[in-house]
């Protein structure tokens, strides 16, 4: 059962590399480390993920049984689990931008990364990563952010001055991801990805997309099985595993 046992911080370093530190030993499985401050967050491709106080930041330890083939699919079927939460909890519509970003009104109110050990083409364990703007001040982190590459904008769940606590948030997050693992349990990848596609917000929309390699341009047509972005540029499709999605303004 996902969150039975929590370790809570009031400051930590990061979640995710306590996680890592931990997610070998297999009682850890399904364990959340939740912090109200980070020092060193992280983000994808190592970035650096400013955490305030009044975030929701944690990582979730697991140890799947589900095949090494989900490994880039979880990290999005996870995005579409707190989507799900948020609007369960506060009836806000939120959209996703692939491949882990959540989205209100176009700017990013969370994101996600998974870390994963595969040994003998067996995942050992994933940790989960997620980071939510639960009620922060979008200004003060723009002005951090705003030169970081693809920034896009960033929002807060909550205002400032609203009394909500975070608790039911996490709640719903923790059951409706308990859900996606039991559908990827299950091979039922499909509803998965139909609902992903429903909250998608490039889907059917021309983009681009930024890639180690460089930035590529096309419309996307729909994510494959593992979690890759399938594009089209003129009569060629490609796959994409990693990148970031830049939506024309």
């Amino acid at each position: 059962m996902v969150g039975k046992r929590v370790y809570y911080f009031d400051t930590i370093d990061s979640t995710q590399n306590f996680a890592i530190k931990i997610a070998p030993n297999p009682i850890e499985n399904g364990v959340v480390v939740i912090s109200q401050k980070q020092t060193r967050g992280r983000g994808r491709f190592g970035r650096k993920w400013l955490s305030p106080q009044g975030g929701i930041w944690l990582s979730i330890v697991l140890h799947p049984t589900f095949d090494i083939s989900v490994t880039t699919l979880f990290p999005i079927a996870a995005s579409l689990a707190l989507a799900n939460a948020i609007e369960k909890t506060f009836q806000i519509d939120s959209k996703l931008k692939w491949p882990n970003d959540v989205t209100i009104k176009g700017k990013k109110v969370a994101g996600m990364l998974v870390d994963a050990s595969v040994e003998s083409n067996k995942i050992e364990y994933l940790v989960l990563g997620v980071g939510i703007n639960f009620q922060v001040n979008p200004k003060q982190l723009e002005k951090s952010l705003k030169k970081t590459e693809n920034f896009y904008g960033i929002t807060s769940l909550i205002d400032k001055n609203e009394n909500q606590s975070p608790i039911l948030l996490v709640q719903n997050f923790l059951n409706e991801l308990e859900n996606i693992i039991e559908l990827l349990n299950k091979e039922k990848r499909k509803i998965i990805i139909k609902n992903w596609t429903k909250k998608s917000s490039s889907i059917g929309k021309n983009i681009t997309i930024s890639t180690y390699s460089g930035k590529l341009n096309g419309k996307a047509i729909k994510l494959d099985d593992d979690g890759a972005l399938v594009i089209k540029n003129n009569k060629n499709t490609q796959r994409i595993l990693a990148g970031d999605v830049i939506h024309p303004t």
